[in-house]
């Protein structure tokens, strides 16, 4: 029977909770990867994707909106007010700590691949970390699993 350690990425890109947002859309897109592990002090602290920043932009437009229609309600002929540069300057300056999930779904080397797929599964995620105590040795996708079926490696379990 396939365990996580079987079949798990060993070589992961990791990022800094302190790493801006704008730094992280760029590890992202030129590692072509859609998420990764958080580490501080050599310690899994989270782990952030993809989804994780578009949904806090999603968010930061919506305030920023309804931020700016609080404000004032232009006139007819009237420019629209923008939000005051600091503020702007602040949503810029978010970092990957303020978006991360700090609480990532871990399992052992020893958990069996069925059993990390039904994990990806029931909590609706793409990757479970493969941890030892705090420290992360390897990551399974959803697309890793799905590579193994279509390899014939996995089967039912």
């Amino acid at each position: 029977m396939l365990s996580a350690g079987d079949v798990m990425e060993r070589n992961v890109l990791a990022v800094s909770p302190e790493m801006t947002l704008a730094a992280l859309e760029d590890f992202l897109i030129s590692n072509r990867i859609s998420g990764a592990p958080v580490i501080e002090d050599g310690a899994l602290v989270g782990i952030v994707s993809r989804s994780d920043l578009v949904r806090s932009l999603s968010l930061e437009r919506s305030l920023s909106g309804l931020i700016a229609d609080g404000l004032a309600s232009p006139e007819e002929g009237e420019a629209p007010v923008r939000l005051p540069a600091y503020t702007r300057a602040q949503l810029a300056a978010r970092t990957v700590r303020d978006v991360m999930v700090g609480d990532p779904v871990t399992v052992s080397a020893g958990t069996p691949i069925a059993e990390v797929a039904r994990l990806l599964d029931g909590r609706h995620i793409h990757r479970v970390l493969v941890v030892e105590g705090k420290t992360v040795r390897g990551v399974i996708s959803t697309l890793d699993l799905v590579r193994l079926i279509a390899e014939g490696t996995l089967r039912e379990a």
